[in-house]
């Protein structure tokens, strides 16, 4: 009896022991919301009014776990709306990585993305305001366990940091400290015009209508838009002058290596501007390997062969004309096969030739009907004198 009275005693307090140690943890990794906490003024009060740089968040133990969710306010001068940026910021850190982070996020929720600069460490995140007379504030929306927070007054100081991993004013930003791997967020101005330096997917990974590829801190960017056959474009295709900004291709492989036979080379757009319809190497600010069709085209022309009329003009002579073709098989100032072969043609030069040409040949045919009726009235009068002398 006094062993089973022993062993429901020893159930009912390990029962016990293990519901408070439920309800403490709950408690401790139950989110808080700190309300707002004034950090400080965006400016040093004295002249010349320095930015002030503040220190939010830090690695405060390096055996503490983070999971906190932060918003900062930062309000630069109340008279412009447009010098005010509210922004979420998450730091995550598991306890057993000593001394640093794992991730760290930004994101620019309301107002103007480019209200604050932001200084990466993987132990830190500083700040400051791009605007003066504001003040800068934060609390915490969500945290399950330790707190990053650094204490008041946040290190404030008017020297700018150095040694930084990455810096924003503008994106957003994901940290992957694990990896060293930073990547800007889609950034949307004041007046909400939206770039986007990631991916914009259409479908399963990697099956994306739009691809913007950026290469780590390497500041080499190149975007790839697919046609019917999906996959990652050939290559790597940086935004040089003598590379690619932009390239639409079809039949590339999703990991990265060219399919068999090659991407097909739907669209490039050079790092220089040149555009490339159906060649990868457009060697003008359009190429297109393939027909055109279009209801109409103009040309821009600087001078026409009007020149032609002028009475200064001096036509060539036929027999001049006819010796030239004999040798060169072709008119003059017009070029020859061998020539549109080699270098095409310019659509505006040769109608400005053809012209010329169809109004020399229209002088030609003027001073001929001159000759046919000078003719005809000697004829005329030749046959009147004969008819007179029967």
């Amino acid at each position: 009896m006094k062993l089973t009275f022993r062993l429901c005693h020893v159930f009912v307090l390990s029962l016990l022991l293990t519901t408070i140690s439920h309800y403490a943890h709950a408690r401790a990794a139950a989110p808080v919301d700190t309300g707002w906490v004034g950090m400080g003024p965006t400016q040093a009060p004295a002249s010349p009014n320095d930015p002030y740089y503040y220190k939010l968040v830090q690695v405060n133990g390096s055996a503490s776990r983070y999971a906190t969710v932060i918003e900062l306010a930062v309000s630069g001068d109340a008279n412009f709306y447009d010098q005010q940026g509210t922004y979420q910021i998450r730091v995550d850190k598991f306890d057993g990585t000593p001394g640093r982070f794992d991730g760290l996020e930004i994101r620019c929720v309301s107002g103007n993305p480019a209200a604050a600069t932001f200084y990466v460490y993987n132990d830190a995140l500083w700040l400051k305001s791009n605007y003066k007379w504001g003040l800068i504030a934060y609390r915490t929306l969500a945290q399950f366990h330790a707190s990053p927070i650094v204490a008041a007054p946040y290190a404030q100081t008017t020297t700018t940091p150095v040694g930084f991993l990455a810096t924003t004013s503008i994106n957003g930003l994901k940290c992957d400290f694990d990896n060293n791997r930073f990547y800007p967020l889609p950034y949307q101005d004041i007046q909400g015009n939206l770039s986007v330096p990631g991916n914009i997917g259409a479908g399963v990974v990697p099956n994306y209508a739009l691809h913007v590829l950026s290469h780590g801190n390497t500041n080499k960017a190149a975007a790839y838009l697919w046609g019917e056959n999906y996959g990652t474009a050939i290559g790597t295709l940086n935004a040089t002058a003598a590379n690619y900004a932009f390239a639409v291709l079809n039949n590339a492989k999703a990991d990265g290596s060219s399919a068999p036979g090659g991407g097909k080379p739907l669209l490039y757009v050079r790092g220089d501007g040149n555009v490339g319809i159906g060649t990868s190497v457009p060697q003008a600010k359009l190429a297109v390997k393939g027909d055109i069709f279009a209801q109409r085209i103009k040309v821009t022309q600087t001078g026409w062969a009007d020149f032609v009329f002028h009475p200064e003009y001096k036509l060539p002579g036929l027999l001049e004309v006819e010796r030239f073709v004999k040798e060169h098989r072709h008119l003059p100032e017009i070029p020859s096969q061998k020539e549109i072969e080699q270098n095409g043609q310019d659509v505006g030069d040769m109608n400005k030739k053809l012209l010329q040409k169809i109004e020399e040949l229209t002088l030609y045919l003027i001073e001929m009907k001159k000759e046919n009726e000078d003719l005809r009235k000697r004829m005329e009068a030749v046959e009147k004198k004969q008819d007179s002398n029967q």
